[in-house]
């Protein structure tokens, strides 16, 4: 009910705060050109919802994408899915 009411309000958007990353296109090269990366983290959602708590939750209990590589070991059949709902490798 908190997210569809979030959406109404926001035209289908959580209203995130954006961040300004400085970066280069190469990022092993200081001499490239240089770009300005803008994101958001999800971690931030917490604030739209009033009374909202965070849970900490042990790395082993997801596979984390960073990568191309990452999501696609993810997606492939290379990990399982526990008796205990746990993404292994």
């Amino acid at each position: 009910k908190a997210l569809k009411a979030l959406f109404e309000k926001h035209d289908g958007f959580v209203p995130l705060p954006i961040m300004k990353n400085s970066k280069t296109v190469d990022p092993r090269d200081k001499k490239s050109t240089k770009v300005v990366q803008l994101e958001t983290a999800m971690g931030h959602a917490i604030e739209c919802f009033p009374g909202a708590t965070a849970l900490v939750v042990p790395r082993t209990r997801f596979a984390p994408v960073k990568t191309t590589n990452d999501l696609f070991s993810l997606r492939s059949d290379a990990y399982i899915l526990t008796h205990d709902q746990r993404v292994v490798l």
